[in-house]
């Protein structure tokens, strides 16, 4: 019976750390999702809101892609300063973060605010279908520094579902530089996008990670607060050293502000999704967003659908069917562990 309990108690353990994979404070490991598929929930939101987040980017014509992204930042952090502020005073918040955390979280806003910006600049240099395609090849990147950093593991299914992913984000985006003649088409802007789509990529997969590594000690709030904050300090700085600054449009200032409320709501689900689920995973369940945006450039850009772009879809939501799938059997799994545990010990 002795070996039995022992089986049963290193089938939890080991199915407890395929879950959470994260160096953190007991307390935090411990902690419970609010009900089954939270963080899954998180990660799909993100990737929406995120998804006319690019979407505003490419309507904006009479500022610069950085100075869009300055104003993006300043918003979210107006808007975030009262919150946290409230929070010190209320319940005692520590402006620097949990003990041990605040060299962290100021890598995590630099680090983040500066692969948004390249995204930006992607955006504005490429077709939204390439950017988008360039910045999802961090799905890879994303579960190889999570499996070396924090300890994720990294199984066949998962490289399974990078593979569908990439597959699916490369064939609804149809790429020129893969699908296109290369020889033609690409110049200096174009090669400038595709610099800045993989530097994105990049830095999105670091971002995760250290988001991840933060845990659930520290509020999502304040995680925001600092990437807006580093966002807004450096990209102002370039828009006065560039002396590129210029007043948006009339008819534009609604989408300027709106960046700032969907990215600080965006962030919000992206933090608190990362806090629940795996890096690798949530990379993974990102990829909804492409197809969003494809939808949405058939709304309001008027591009067509094309057979390879319903193949696409169809691929990537296949992949959110088997993280689904995957995240039900683990949950399965480990409650029967521990109704074996008590029935030993019950015995």
């Amino acid at each position: 019976m002795s070996a039995v309990k022992q089986e049963n108690e290193i089938i939890l353990e080991s199915s407890s750390l395929s879950n959470l994979n994260l160096s953190a404070k007991p307390s935090s490991v411990s902690a419970k999702p609010p009900f089954l598929g939270f963080g899954i929930l998180c990660c799909i939101i993100s990737g929406l809101l995120f998804s006319f987040n690019a979407l505003l980017v490419k309507m904006i014509f009479s500022i610069t892609p950085i100075q869009m992204f300055a104003s993006r930042c300043f918003v979210q952090f107006c808007i975030l300063l009262p919150v946290v502020t409230y929070g010190r005073y209320t319940n005692n918040v520590d402006i620097t973060g949990p003990p041990g955390m605040f060299k962290l979280l100021v890598t995590r806003g630099f680090v983040g605010s500066t692969g948004a910006l390249l995204l930006y600049l992607a955006v504005a240099n490429l077709s939204l279908g390439d950017a988008i395609t360039i910045s999802f090849s961090n799905v890879v990147i994303t579960a190889l520094i999570a499996f070396i950093c924090l300890g994720e593991s990294f199984t066949l299914v998962d490289g399974l579902l990078c593979v569908l992913t990439l597959g699916g984000v490369t064939l609804i985006a149809q790429p020129s530089f893969i699908f296109g003649d290369i020889g033609s088409e690409l110049d200096t802007k174009k090669i400038i996008g595709i610099l800045c789509g993989v530097g994105c990529a990049i830095f999105s997969a670091f971002t995760f990670v250290i988001v991840r590594k933060l845990g659930k000690d520290t509020p999502a709030v304040l995680n925001i607060l600092y990437y807006s904050f580093a966002g807004s300090l450096v990209n102002t700085c370039v828009v006065g050293v560039t002396d590129t600054f210029q007043l948006p449009c009339y008819s534009e200032l609604l989408y300027v502000f709106l960046l700032g409320v969907l990215g600080v709501s965006a962030q919000i689900f992206l933090t608190i999704g990362l806090q629940y689920e795996r890096a690798g995973t949530f990379a993974v369940l990102r990829s909804l967003q492409i197809v969003v945006v494809f939808v949405l450039q058939v709304i309001f850009l008027n591009d067509i659908p094309t057979l390879l772009s319903v193949a696409g879809s169809g691929l990537i939501f296949l992949t959110i069917v088997i993280v689904a799938i995957r995240k039900l059997y683990n949950h399965k799994r480990q409650q029967k562990s521990l109704s074996n545990l008590s029935e030993d010990k019950s015995e």
